[in-house]
């Protein structure tokens, strides 16, 4: 009776830890409403860790992502049409949509719900707190929307 009770016991240990082991790993970090993966094509060059980092992001967001190793980026810059200025290390495409830079999760899943008439959005630059950039943000992280044919505005902060 004895070894009964422990063994029920270490099974129930078990099946316990292996259920908020996956809690952890799945729904926690993925946006609300998402059930299905999202393809994500980012575009950056081989040595990039912040690049790296924010491919993880995308990854525990609920995106599959396709990585495409690029020596240059200049010219993926200038085939999705990014505006001087809203540079970053690297271009995502998402269904009809670029999102450049280190654009939190949050932005792009409202430009993929409220379908804006723009080319996509941008967070100039590698800000410290971004995702996948390490450190805190000083002051807000603006991200800015931009059009086919060059115009640029706020679009969140």
């Amino acid at each position: 009776m004895k070894r009964v009770i422990i063994a029920v016991a270490v099974v129930a240990g078990i099946g316990g830890t292996v259920l908020l082991q996956q809690s952890f790993n799945s729904a926690d970090s993925r946006v609300p409403g998402v059930t299905a993966p999202m393809a994500a094509v980012v575009h950056k060059t081989p040595a990039c860790g912040c690049c790296a980092n924010y491919i993880t992001y995308l990854k525990r967001k609920g995106f599959e992502v396709e990585v495409q190793n690029h020596d240059d980026l200049t010219a993926i810059k200038e085939q999705y049409g990014i505006p001087g200025g809203l540079e970053s290390c690297h271009t995502t495409v998402i269904g009809d949509y670029v999102s450049e830079g280190h654009v939190p999760v949050e932005s792009i899943m409202s430009m993929l719900s409220e379908k804006p008439e723009i080319a996509g959005l941008a967070l100039p630059g590698m800000p410290a707190g971004a995702p996948g950039m390490g450190g805190v943000a000083r002051g807000e992280l603006p991200v800015y929307g931009f059009t086919g044919n060059g115009d640029v505005s706020r679009y969140q902060e």
